[in-house]
């Protein structure tokens, strides 16, 4: 059959309809529908598998830093500590240091992280000027762990502590 044995197409058939979903529009959509569901369906147990528990609050455990009569109450202590914990899924062998101090001659005491908030250096306690300086960035603090300068955005973390069996215990 060649072109002029065709019968003629009526007016409205002869213009492509731009709106109309072709079948190739249509497989692209269901190509793409099919490979987002199967991506989450792999992907949201992957995610959750490689986050773990680290948006799951632990609750704090309490270490024993030494007997009263170990603590000078008139000094800053430190204490350096060691514990098992839970790191997300294996358990480990967490240290750190602790200062401990008594704002009123040793009926309680105030127990501070000795981490930096900048970075999480072990900051030093200088007597001689009576503020904890951090070794790396330069970020000093007041006894009571206020930010005195430096790049620290936050002051020391302060403990929650207990006095048992004359003994000084703090919840990390």
């Amino acid at each position: 059959m060649n072109q002029a044995d065709l019968p003629a197409l009526k007016s409205e058939q002869d213009q492509w309809d731009e709106s109309a979903l072709g079948r190739r529009k249509f497989l692209n959509i269901i190509l793409w529908t099919v490979t987002g569901i199967s991506a989450l369906a792999v992907g949201a147990p992957a995610a959750r598998f490689l986050i773990g528990n680290s948006f799951e609050a632990r609750a704090g455990k309490w270490v024993k830093l030494g007997k009263l009569s170990e603590l000078d109450p008139n000094a800053v202590n430190r204490v350096n500590y060691s514990m098992r914990a839970l790191d997300a899924w294996r358990e480990v062998q967490q240290t750190g240091a602790l200062y401990a101090f008594s704002p009123d001659g040793g009926a309680s005491y105030v127990v501070l992280d000795g981490a930096c908030t900048h970075l999480g250096c072990i900051v030093q306690w200088r007597p001689e000027r009576n503020h904890f300086a951090c070794p790396c960035h330069a970020g000093y603090f007041t006894r009571e762990g206020e930010v005195i300068e430096g790049p620290p955005p936050r002051p020391l973390r302060r403990l929650e502590t207990k006095i048992e069996d004359d003994a000084l215990w703090a919840k990390i």
